[in-house]
């Protein structure tokens, strides 16, 4: 068993951890509703699982599913968005990583940072013109993509307030 961060398709269902058999295919399409599909969200350390036809089927948009693989698989960004359930690991089938279920349980506030073309060795929280901390992860995760259409962006992150 491993802990999975589960992401339910209605916006107004809480984000929420559970034990999952990793070994059970018939448990991982219970969750998503469907035939489950892999997405590797390489920079969080991360696999999202979703329904491989989710899209196909009419299923409801997942949103923070979408903003995830917006976010942390950046070749994807844009043009595949997520329909139906979807649920995160660990990227080897194992437990989600613990900052992500902080983060994405809304156990910590988040904050955005972002680095720039003429500072990359340097993150700057968000400017003070929106909120720095966010109760809700996912505006977070919304800001941080509308940042890196900034073409000074270089790149933007979520992190746990500090």
């Amino acid at each position: 068993m491993i802990k999975a961060i589960v992401l339910p398709t209605d916006p107004l269902l809480p984000v929420r951890v559970l034990d999952h058999d990793e070994t059970d295919p018939r448990a991982a399409q219970a969750l998503v509703g469907g035939l489950i599909q892999p997405v590797t969200l390489s920079g969080a350390a991360s696999r999202l699982y979703v329904n491989l036809h989710g899209k196909d089927f009419g299923l409801p948009p997942n949103g923070r599913a979408t903003l995830l693989t917006w976010m942390y698989a950046p070749e994807l960004r844009g043009h595949h968005d997520i329909a139906g359930g979807a649920f995160l690991t660990g990227a080897f089938d194992t437990d989600a990583p613990a900052d992500l279920v902080a983060l994405l349980t809304g156990a910590v506030p988040a904050r955005v940072q972002t680095r720039s073309h003429r500072r990359p060795d340097r993150w700057i929280t968000v400017s003070q013109t929106v909120p720095t901390v966010y109760g809700e992860p996912f505006d977070a995760y919304a800001t941080a993509l509308l940042a890196l259409n900034n073409p000074h962006t270089l790149d933007a992150r979520v992190i746990p307030r500090q």
